[in-house]
């Protein structure tokens, strides 16, 4: 429950407790600290930043009366008032009863000010109280243990007033990146300093002290840095007093690793653990190459040996994370060799490490010249859970021994189900442990296939979606390598039926009804419940026309038909939505929803409308999932979707209630004040190409974002997002995220890491405004051949006379390969890239991409 401090203009009358003299003193709460509270309120409008918005007329109220709250000063103060301001109602919710504490480290706390009895003379009256003593803090908490009679606390602010203690803060600090070591320098403004904390983070969040320096130093220098990680520092003066204010560097990222072979690929290795786990989570997962798999010790500490057949010299290793439960990840840790599995040497030691995101990848560079047989990553510490997990471990060196060869083995238990009138479910068993891809082809006839998808690794499942009712459909899949390809498996299947049936019975959540088919054409099926009333006829036609303009903005989401299901019986309210790839719905795209539908008022439309919208981020592009959900939750997507769509089907009155409705909307997420309407959705949706720019940013994640067997395999965070939807309006979408979300230290790295892991560009500012013509232009097809290739890649540009930037990315976001072109064709030389799926993107000389494709490398090993 944190928040960045901000200040809104507001006059209100003060009343003092007691009189006070003059004194050159500073609010301390707007300094640039971080508010803590015991207890959020899930209404936003009433929740905790209000206590430090400068307003009264604003408030924090809480349904507790013994409740604490805190705020971390940037720089230690001594504190010498405070106030609290009553809120605009129940003086019985006012705070009675008190104490006020010091702390320096957030664990050890001094009580500074004890009230009791306490009343507040009006609404909106502020009592300020004085604080004696002459110690600096860098935490103050008030602790409220009693209200004025009701079982709720209220007031609506908390201001702290006091002087700087500790030295000066210094200034300028720029950090440099050589190989993986950090360079810091600052400028030593303090005059009464004892040294200088320095501090490094990878996620803006979690900051670890380094080290502290001695007084009158300037530089610093951090080894043994992360491969391909960003790296903000910051650095802050000390003496016997306090501490400073925080001087920032800019964020720094370290090169990607040059290629090198990974020593636990060589055949006749062995992996164990301490603990001899074995199954589905067993130690052999720990270096089957696939982040899909993990390995999972029912410990928090666990050491894992890697004996290679002849011994190698390993120069770094890499840990990626599991799928889930951030307690889990290692946090300290060493990393050995050994020669007899008795006698170990420490060639790299970590501690305090995180892992940003799941099935997040870190490499570790060390300097070694010894062959070892045996390595050992012994994990001393996790990130809090009772157990330990990663998905990956790989060991990077020079050595000898030979690799698997030959085609990779074929899959096997090819199973195809039919589902629906428009989709067959496949699914088989990865046999493989040296495919770089599966292909999955398939025909109508047995004889021509005319449809083939590259997939990824470790792939096992597919949705065959987009077909035709009552039409069998043959399939084959193969694993692939550069070594050559697996045989061939196949099945077959017959697609169902696409006629509505005219009764239907619920089997979801509490729904058990008996739906009857009341219309249908060729966009729409309706359903009612026994409740419903036939002559209600309304949603029709208005269906209908959403889910065409749904289907020619956003593309088409297999099934052709939208299955709108209407509730009067009682007991049941809201909505809920399905898509195709849901079995509990019977692979359709529903919307299910409760009430009296008796008229075609704001709530009946809009509701529908939403449930729709549900079915467009769940299931656009042919892709499960919405990886944006976590951030905007249920509704803040649909506020602009019901909006566009109404705008777009010329429903003007409708649109303007949709607008009025939400523009004063307030939430809790992804930060405490958050306006998405207002200060997010709609201005983005204005100044760009409207309902294209919605649809491209679904183009954009099924284009780019991490997928495995048909679905998205995380959540964005908000650095992706942010880029995502910049991509989407075609221009820098930071200004506008800070006033919407309050841009940090952690949304800056998340930001800088999301252009670097999804290559699309964009420029830093709006070009021309145009909020009235939908965009039509599309990204030029470029000829990309051999496709697989093997040593070079040829590419023809859109060109003859333009300049054009040729770059090819790995799928982690690494550039590997970056050209200037002009002419017809240009050829890359890629004899020197491992094998693997990359993407190839042109981008015109204003970094604009113009053209991307996806290339398979497939290089001999060496």
């Amino acid at each position: 429950m944190k928040t960045r401090n901000f200040t809104k203009l507001s006059l209100y009358a003060v009343c003092l407790c007691s009189s006070l003299g003059a004194m050159a003193q500073a609010e301390l709460s707007t300094n640039g600290g971080v508010v803590t509270v015991q207890y959020n309120n899930d209404n936003a409008k009433e929740n905790y930043q209000n206590i430090t918005d400068n307003d009264v007329n604003t408030k924090y109220y809480t349904a507790h009366t013994d409740i604490w709250l805190q705020y971390q000063s940037a720089y230690s103060s001594i504190l010498s008032q405070y106030s609290i301001s009553s809120a605009n109602d129940a003086n019985t919710r006012d705070p009675k009863d008190w104490v006020l504490l010091g702390s320096n480290d957030g664990s050890t706390w001094v009580t500074l000010d004890t009230q009791t009895a306490q009343t507040f003379a009006a609404r909106f009256q502020t009592n300020t109280y004085i604080v004696s003593g002459a110690a600096a803090y860098l935490y103050f908490r008030l602790h409220i243990t009693a209200s004025n009679g009701a079982g709720a606390i209220q007031f609506s602010e908390w201001k702290l007033t006091g002087s700087a203690a500790g030295p000066a803060a210094p200034g300028q600090l720029t950090a440099s990146i050589s190989g993986y070591n950090a360079n810091l320098n600052w400028t030593d403004n303090a005059t009464n300093e004892t040294g200088f904390i320095v501090s490094s983070s990878i996620d803006g969040v979690n900051f670890h002290t380094l080290d502290t320096v001695a007084a009158n130093v300037h530089h610093y220098a951090d080894s043994g840095l992360s491969v391909g990680t960003a790296y903000i520092y910051h650095v802050r003066a000390l003496n016997a007093t306090g501490v400073s204010a925080i001087a920032k560097s800019p964020v720094v990222r370290t090169a990607p690793a040059p290629y090198a072979i990974d020593l636990t690929d060589y055949v006749n290795g062995r992996v164990t653990d301490q603990y001899n786990t074995t199954g589905a989570e067993g130690i052999a997962k720990a270096t089957d190459n696939s982040i899909y798999t993990k390995y999972l010790a029912y410990h928090s500490t666990t050491w894992v040996v890697c004996k290679l057949a002849q011994p190698g010299t390993a120069t770094r290793y890499a840990i990626t994370s599991g799928n889930d439960a951030d307690g889990r990840d290692p946090k300290n840790w060493v990393f050995q060799g050994s020669n007899d599995s008795t006698t170990w040497v420490t060639l790299h030691t970590q501690s305090n490490q995180v892992f940003t995101g799941r099935q997040m990848k870190r490499t570790f560079v060390f300097a070694n010249t010894t062959p070892y047989t045996y390595y050992r990553l012994n994990i001393t510490a996790n990130n809090g859970d009772g157990l330990v997990q990663f998905s990956e471990l790989e060991i990077y060196g020079t050595g000898t021994g030979s690799f698997p060869t030959g085609a990779p083995a074929a899959p096997s238990d090819l199973v195809t189900t039919s589902v629906s009138g428009n989709q067959i479910i496949l699914d088989w068993s990865d046999n493989a442990t040296t495919e770089t891809s599966y292909r999955l082809e398939r025909s109508a006839d047995s004889t021509n296939w005319d449809f083939s998808k590259v997939l990824h690794p470790n792939s096992t499942h597919f949705y065959s979606l987009e077909l035709s009712p009552l039409t069998t459909y043959y399939y084959r899949v193969r694993a692939e390598n550069n070594d050559g390809n697996s045989e061939w498996v196949y099945a077959h299947d017959t697609t169902l039926t696409s006629t509505p049936p005219a009764t239907w019975k619920e089997h979801w959540f509490e729904h058990r009804e008996l739906l009857s088919l009341v219309y249908s054409n060729s966009s729409i099926n309706m359903y009612y419940d026994s409740a419903v009333p036939r002559t209600v006829t309304w949603m029709n036609d208005d269906m209908t026309k959403v889910w065409d303009y749904v289907k020619s903005n956003y593309g088409s989401f297999s099934d052709p038909k939208l299955n709108m299901v209407y509730h009067s019986v009682a007991g049941f309210s809201g909505g809920h939505p399905a898509t195709v790839f849901d079995d509990s719905h019977d692979y359709r795209n529903v919307a299910d929803l409760g009430g009296d539908w008796t008229t075609r008022s704001d709530w009946n439309l809009g509701a529908s409308i939403h449930e729709v919208g549900h079915i467009v981020e769940g299931g656009s592009k042919g892709v499960k999932n919405s990886p944006a959900f976590s951030i905007w939750h249920d509704s803040k997507w649909m506020e602009i979707f019901i909006y566009d769509v109404e705008k777009r089907l010329g429903w003007t009155a409708d649109a303007q209630g949709t607008y009025d409705d939400v523009i004063g909307g307030v939430e809790n997420y992804p930060k405490p004040g958050t306006h998405w309407f207002r200060d997010w959705f709609y201005p983005l949706y204005s100044r760009s190409d409207t309902s294209a720019a919605l649809n491209r940013y679904f183009t954009l994640l099924s284009e780019y974002f991490p997928q495995h067997n048909g679905e998205y395999t995380r959540d964005l965070n908000l650095g992706e997002f942010v880029h995502f939807w910049s991509g989407a309006v075609k221009y820098s979408l930071k200004k506008q995220a800070d006033t919407a979300f309050k841009w940090d230290d952690e949304l800056e790295m998340q930001f800088k890491q999301a252009q670097i892991d999804f290559p699309f560009t964009y420029p830093d500012e709006l070009a021309v405004p145009d909020t009235t013509v939908i965009d039509t232009v599309k990204t030029t097809a470029c000829h990309v051949w051999p496709n697989p290739a093997s040593g070079y890649v040829n590419v023809s540009l859109p060109g003859k006379a333009a300049k054009y930037i040729v770059s090819l990315y790995s799928l982690n976001g690494v550039k590997h390969l970056s050209r200037i072109a002009q002419g017809n064709t240009i050829t890359l030389n890629t004899s020197n890239l491992p094998a693997g799926l990359y993407i190839l993107t042109i981008a015109d000389e204003r970094q604009r991409a113009v053209s991307k494709q996806k290339v398979i490398i497939n290089n001999a090993r060496h």
